[in-house]
């Protein structure tokens, strides 16, 4: 085979490998994607058992739900978890973004297993922050976000002024450090684009501009209220 043929046939090749593995890789990524929303909605619908977390979801501005955060035998090495957030507009719920917390940004204690986080967005400037995402960024309570601890009251969403989220985990061994602050809060865009089937980014899920009916679990469940005991 002449040397110049031989190129040409090594480069087709090395095309039509790329062009196979690309479906595949999008198709793999869906999957991800589609389990995770899948994994919140059981979550919200948990969580809608409490009335007082029934009350806080109903008066939300947005959600982060993390399913399934660490597993962690010591403060530090937590192996972070992969989560979803949403927005409220006029009532009605936008379909989820697509967010990773990661590894050892958030405290636990000696001997704590994995569990679960959810960050119940009380105000727009919390959605914003999301919203807006870009890349890498840092949640700090009392720098630009007031952060507190669920404690079964529900009167917590009506404290004066009003705290920009009320975070809520499953897992006792997971600490304070919940409220002192989150580190590399990450955007993943390549879960985005695969769910969306096109350049989707947190501002176009987060303002409703993009949909995508698999997700319909997930908001009926927000939508969903128990009621009062």
């Amino acid at each position: 085979m002449h040397p110049r043929t031989k190129l040409f046939s090594t480069i087709a090749s090395v095309l039509m490998t790329a062009a196979l593995a690309a479906p595949a890789a999008h198709a793999d990524a869906y999957g991800q994607a589609q389990n995770r929303v899948d994994d919140a909605a059981h979550l919200i619908n948990h969580m809608q058992q409490d009335p007082n977390l029934a009350q806080l979801l109903s008066e939300a501005r947005g959600v982060f739900i993390v399913p399934h955060y660490g597993k962690a035998g010591f403060i530090v090495g937590a192996q972070g978890g992969d989560g979803v957030v949403l927005a409220r507009h006029d009532g009605r719920w936008t379909d989820p973004a697509f967010f990773n917390i990661g590894g050892g940004s958030i405290g636990w204690q000696a001997g704590a297993s994995g569990g679960s986080i959810v960050m119940i967005l009380m105000t727009q400037r919390a959605v914003d922050r999301f919203e807006h995402s870009r890349g890498k960024w840092s949640l700090h309570a009392g720098v630009d976000l007031t952060v507190v601890r669920y404690s079964g009251n529900a009167q917590l969403s009506t404290r004066a002024p009003r705290s920009d989220i009320v975070a809520w985990t499953d897992t006792r061994g997971l600490y304070g450090g919940l409220t002192a602050g989150v580190t590399d809060i990450t955007p993943e865009n390549h879960l985005d684009h695969a769910y969306y089937h096109g350049d989707a980014t947190p501002r176009t899920i987060l303002t409703g501009m993009v949909r995508n009916h698999q997700a319909n679990d997930l908001r009926d469940a927000l939508g969903t209220r128990v009621a009062e005991r």
